[in-house]
């Protein structure tokens, strides 16, 4: 990615392996792990640049899954909000 710095860092073990394990946990790749850790540290920066356009940010979500969005709480919390959606609709669609 051309707004990307590509860097190599040190960490402890024991820092990696924690990371390693929050990465699995959220289902993603470490380094978006620890973007997403270290830009909650930093909320006052945006992801987004100036001269972003709508087509340019279309490109960059399609090509995002949910976990790299949502942590596995989140998504478990939108598929149960999801299926409550479906049952009312099947109960809506049966009643007269």
């Amino acid at each position: 990615m051309k707004d990307s710095y590509r860097s190599q860092f040190r960490l402890p073990w024991s820092l990696y392996y924690q990371l390693k394990e929050s990465a699995t946990k959220n289902r993603r790749p470490l380094n978006a792990e620890l973007v997403a850790r270290l830009e909650s540290t930093y909320p006052g920066l945006s992801v987004l640049r100036e001269d972003t356009d709508v087509d340019e940010m279309r490109e960059t979500v399609t090509t995002m899954s949910l976990a790299e969005l949502m942590t596995p709480d989140e998504i478990t919390m939108f598929a149960e909000r999801m299926l409550a959606i479906a049952a009312r609709k099947r109960t809506t669609k049966t009643t007269p």
